[in-house]
């Protein structure tokens, strides 16, 4: 069984060690030419807010994640994927499950199956986490960390970073690890505005291109980016032996 928690919402989180940074909107690359053309286009516009009487999200929540969920919910309608919803004459409103219940045990293992499809981890690419706040990309354009715009999660595999996350041992706050990374002359990190709303999706398109064009150049590198991207999203719990084939589907789903 893989880390999964479900929310009040019914929707499954994945808890994984992850960092992110800002990147400098001086310092254009290629990562970002590709996102000014791909941001926004991942979540399908969902209107008919009138659909949703309740996410079920406490009013303490921090307003990022109550927009999240409302996404979510919204994307998943668009999709016909209201199962775990209950509709009232008002609109849709999360089923409730008692924690333990046969029922909610039901619901997990089925979401679980769900999360290991295409469909399933675009959607988690989508919405698990929030925005990118930056990445990190070594000398050949690879991205190597991510840093999350809610300060206390990232993705950083090769731990070049020494940040505080999630209860985990460190020294260092997102942005002192984003300040320290910007002073390394063989990383570039790139910072993206609150109101670009970069998902993890929108990084993956990136990811991928990029690692279809060194692969032309040398055949060998498919293997070392399967490596690299396996390492990179901790949200791939499933066993994929060519994970830049699934990352595709990923996209084209």
């Amino acid at each position: 069984m893989s880390n999964l928690a479900i929310n009040r919402t019914g929707n499954p989180h994945f808890f994984a060690h992850k960092v992110v940074t800002k990147s400098s909107s001086n310092n254009p690359s290629s990562f970002e030419n590709i996102l000014n053309q791909q941001v926004g286009s991942s979540t399908p516009a969902v209107t008919n807010r009138s659909k949703i009487a309740s996410t079920g999200v406490s009013d303490d929540a921090p307003k990022e994640y109550k927009d999240r969920v409302l996404a979510q919910m919204k994307y998943e309608i668009a999709h016909g994927h209201t199962k775990d919803m209950e509709w009232t004459e008002n609109g849709y409103i999360p089923k409730l499950r008692s924690l333990c219940s046969p029922e909610y045990y039901a619901v997990r293992d089925r979401l679980e199956a769900y999360y290991q499809t295409p469909e399933g981890q675009k959607e988690s690419l989508l919405f698990d986490n929030a925005a990118v706040k930056a990445i990190v990309q070594d000398k050949e354009g690879n991205v190597i960390a991510k840093f999350y715009a809610d300060n206390i999660s990232g993705t950083d595999p090769q731990n070049i970073t020494n940040a505080m996350w999630d209860g985990r041992e460190g020294s260092l706050s997102t942005d002192e690890s984003i300040s320290q990374l910007e002073k390394r002359a063989d990383l570039t990190v790139i910072h993206y505005s609150d109101s670009q709303k970069v998902t993890n999706l929108d990084v993956l398109r990136y990811e991928v291109t990029h690692a279809k064009k060194q692969i032309k150049q040398n055949p060998e590198f498919r293997d070392t980016y399967n490596k690299m991207a396996k390492a990179m999203h901790p949200e791939m719990t499933q066993d994929v032996g060519d994970v830049l084939a699934f990352q595709e589907r990923i996209l084209a789903a």
